[in-house]
């Protein structure tokens, strides 16, 4: 069953946010270059949050999605590891859409 996650405007003050899904699992969304992509909020290194300690789940530049304890970095288009100890192996995507109220849908649970 599709399921309001986010909103657009959440994302003007922040271009990442964590949510916790409705089986209560813990994700994440960035927004980088007007796109919107979101993961589940594990690292495949260690299985560890993104964000721990506490932060964003963007590099410095707002351009990669980095990993707070082992400063692994990867793409969000796709959730490719391109840096750090998880080279390769990548974040498990969440299927999201927008609709027409400018909601992010989580469309696969």
């Amino acid at each position: 069953m599709p399921r309001v996650i986010a909103r657009l405007r959440d994302f003007v003050a922040a271009p990442s946010r964590g949510v916790t899904l409705p089986d209560g699992r813990s994700a994440f969304l960035v927004c980088v270059h007007g796109r919107i992509a979101a993961f589940l909020n594990r690292c495949p290194h260690q299985q560890v949050p993104l964000n721990v300690p506490e932060g964003d789940f963007l590099d410095a530049g707002g351009e990669l999605i980095q990993c707070g304890m082992h400063g692994a970095l990867f793409l969000p288009e796709s959730g490719e590891c391109v840096f750090g100890p998880c080279q390769g192996q990548r974040l498990e995507p969440l299927a999201i859409s927008i609709n027409a109220e400018d909601n992010v849908i989580l469309t696969v649970e």
